[in-house]
């Protein structure tokens, strides 16, 4: 059964997915950088999964900023925020779940004491900045992309970077940078390498650019399930296991077969664009359902 949900200083409109029977528990569900609707796939296919152990799932509209992403920070706190407001209406625990973007935000979330579980799918272990030097490159590299082609794309990316840290640059630099950039908008890597087609407006950044999520990981202090799948392009899989195994934070790792950023099957093929349509792994959802299983045995 679902139902709204409404608390001050909500970031939008919110689905609350109620089990059939008692509630165990809630989870608030935190989005990806492309997807910040309240009902969305991954949403559902989790609610449904975690319903038969009486676990319930709310969704939020993410909160809207312009110019740009919704900094982690302000994600973090919106996400606190609906947790309270999840445990005044289950009278439960209630932990935080986050794919891709998210995860950053939910780690951030779980420094809460009101956060009582946290479930991270793809997290990055390095900055935004060092996943889309990752992202891009395993994008072109899947692509067959040379490496002299990948080669460029970092290298642009890079400048484009120093630009957007201090974007008052010298002006041969920045028209530099600006030509160079259209140049390369008419190479065939460019289009799947998430660089503009010129240098962007002086007053455009990207706040979250040098954000370290480490510190975050050693914060959390309640149980936390982290996933990838073992075929990932978008985060530097081996490396984040890593820095979360390295934490000292209560952690499961998860590698789920044959999935990548997205937790579907074959979801690592450059063309993949099932998001909408196919189902979640069952190595996904069962991987969450068993885990939080354990967890609700354990919680009191």
């Amino acid at each position: 059964m679902d139902e709204g949900l409404e608390w001050d200083g909500a970031p939008g409109a919110a689905v609350l997915r109620l089990p059939d029977g008692a509630v165990s528990a809630g989870l608030v569900m935190l989005h990806g950088a492309s997807d910040g609707r309240a009902r969305q796939p991954l949403f559902d296919g989790l609610a449904a999964a975690l319903a038969p152990l009486g676990i319930a799932a709310l969704g939020y509209e993410r909160r809207a900023v312009a110019g740009g992403d919704t900094p982690l920070r302000v994600q973090a706190a919106d996400a606190v925020g609906a947790v309270r407001a999840l445990q005044a209406r289950l009278g439960r625990p209630v932990g935080v779940s986050g794919f891709s973007q998210g995860a950053w935000a939910a780690a951030l979330a779980a420094a809460d004491d009101a956060v009582g579980f946290l479930v991270v799918l793809g997290c990055s272990g390095v900055t935004p900045a060092e996943q889309m030097r990752f992202h891009t490159d395993e994008l072109l590299r899947r692509r067959g992309f040379s490496d002299r082609e990948r080669g460029r794309n970092r290298e642009l990316r890079l400048r484009l970077e120093d630009h957007l840290r201090q974007p008052v640059l010298d002006r041969s630099v920045r028209d530099a940078l600006d030509a160079d950039l259209r140049a390369a908008a008419r190479e065939p890597w460019f289009p799947v390498s998430y660089l503009p087609s010129a240098v962007p407006p002086g007053s455009s950044g990207w706040d979250d650019m040098d954000f370290d999520p480490v510190p975050s990981f050693g914060a959390v202090r309640v149980p936390v399930l982290a996933i990838w799948g073992e075929d990932e392009e978008c985060v530097p899989r081996e490396v984040s296991r890593d820095r979360w195994q390295e934490s000292g934070a209560d952690v499961t790792l998860v590698d789920l077969p044959g999935c990548g950023h997205w937790p579907v099957v074959g979801s690592s093929h450059p063309d993949y664009a099932g998001q909408e349509e196919d189902a979640l792994a069952p190595s996904f959802t069962a991987s969450v359902a068993t885990w939080l299983g354990r967890w609700l045995s354990t919680a009191g």
